[in-house]
C-alpha cells in the first residue's frame, strides 16, 4: 500500500492484479529518498512525503504493509485524509484472475500433465476472492479509481495525468512474472459448474466493471 502526501493519492493493494509492479511504480512519488531503486521486498517507511507499506512475507509488527485492507487504511489515517485523497487500486477479470492466483499459491504442486484438474480440485472447496478488502468497505466500494489490468498502462497514463504526475507506463516493472503457464487459454481451465460459482462469488465485480467469461 502507499500514500502520498505531497500527490494527495492512496493505493490500495489488490491480489494477482500486477499489484507489487505498480506498487513499485508510484512508490518514487511516496518517499524522500534521491538514491530511491527499485526493490521487490522493503521495510515500511513513513515520512513526510507518504507511506509506503512493509513488502515480504509476514509484517510482523509493522503498521504499514503491503495488501492491508480499505478499513484499516482508512482507520490508520483517519477520515480526513482518507476522504481528501484520491484512492485507487488495480482489478482483473476473475477468470484470468484466479487462474493466476492458482499458479501463484500452488506453483510447487502442479502436476505438469493435469493443470487444469488441480485447478479445479484447488477451486472445489470454495472459489477463494482476494483482495476484496482493498475496495470495499462493510459491502460498498470505497476507491475513486479501479485501474484494470487489461489496460493498465493506458489507465496508468490516464491517472498519472489527472495526478499531475510524470509517469511513463512502458516503464512499469514485471515483477512476479514467468511463474504462470501460458500455454493454455483462460478458458481451458473452466468447466461450466464452475463457471457459474466464479460468477456468484465475484458478483460485484462483473457487475460493476462488465466482466465475462473469456471466450
Amino acid at each position: 500500500m502507499l500514500v502520498s502526501h505531497r500527490h494527495r493519492f492512496i493505493y490500495t493493494k489488490t491480489a494477482k492484479t500486477a499489484s507489487t509492479s505498480v506498487e513499485v511504480f508510484f512508490e518514487p512519488f511516496c518517499v524522500d529518498d534521491p538514491e530511491w531503486t527499485p526493490r521487490h521486498h522493503r521495510e515500511a517507511e513513513e515520512s513526510p512525503a507518504g507511506i509506503v507499506g512493509y513488502r515480504g512475507a509476514s509484517p510482523g509488527d509493522s503498521p504499514w504493509y503491503n495488501h492491508m485492507s480499505a478499513l484499516e487504511i482508512r482507520d490508520r489515517l483517519g477520515s480526513e485524509t482518507w476522504n481528501a485523497y484520491l484512492k485507487f487500486c488495480v482489478v482483473r477479470n476473475p477468470f484470468d484472475l484466479l487462474v493466476s492466483w492458482f499458479w501463484f499459491e500452488h506453483r510447487d504442486e502442479v502436476p505438469p500433465t493435469d493443470p487444469v484438474g488441480a485447478f479445479r480440485e484447488a477451486l472445489a472447496p470454495r472459489v477463494p476472492v482476494p483482495g476484496r478488502s482493498a475496495y470495499r468497505i462493510d459491502g460498498e466500494w470505497c476507491l475513486d479509481r479501479y485501474l484494470r489490468y487489461e489496460n493498465l498502462e493506458a489507465d496508468i497514463e490516464a491517472l498519472g495525468l489527472d495526478l499531475g504526475l510524470d509517469v511513463d507506463p512502458e516503464r512499469l516493472p514485471r515483477l512476479k512474472s514467468g511463474i504462470r503457464d501460458n500455454t493454455l487459454p483462460v478458458a481451458a481451465y473452466y468447466d461450466r459448474p464452475l463457471v457459474r460459482r466464479v460468477r456468484e462469488a465475484y458478483a460485484p465485480e462483473i457487475e460493476r466493471f462488465s466482466y465475462d467469461f473469456p471466450g
